[in-house]
């Protein structure tokens, strides 16, 4: 059954470890028959959660920037797959911005 699969690759260092693992990923999903598509925030506008809670009754974020399209993509996908460095233990910042901004 082919699946939906959105991979997002968090690192801003275009070709280091984590997107480069990204994409063997990606290209092991499509050799299995899967539709993928692999979004890298590293030239993306993804600005903060501002903590409005405007989301709660608009169900989406007020903040227009890049983060809209990456959360639509994430709601539509069956698979989602992220490729992230771990700086002190834990997800990079660009990736725990994508994530607040994801809560719409």
């Amino acid at each position: 059954m082919q699946k939906n699969v959105l991979i997002l690759s968090t690192s801003l260092r275009v070709g280091g470890n984590s997107d480069s693992l990204a994409k063997a990923f990606a290209e092991g999903a499509k050799e299995a028959g899967h539709q993928v598509e692999l979004v890298s925030l590293a030239k993306k506008n993804i600005g903060f959660c501002k903590g409005c809670l405007a989301c709660q009754s608009k169900k989406k974020c007020v903040i227009l920037d890049d983060a809209n399209e990456i959360t639509e993509k994430m709601a539509q996908a069956d698979v989602l797959v992220f490729a992230t460095p771990v700086y002190y233990y834990g997800m990079s910042g660009q990736m725990k911005t994508m994530l607040d901004r994801a809560n719409a």
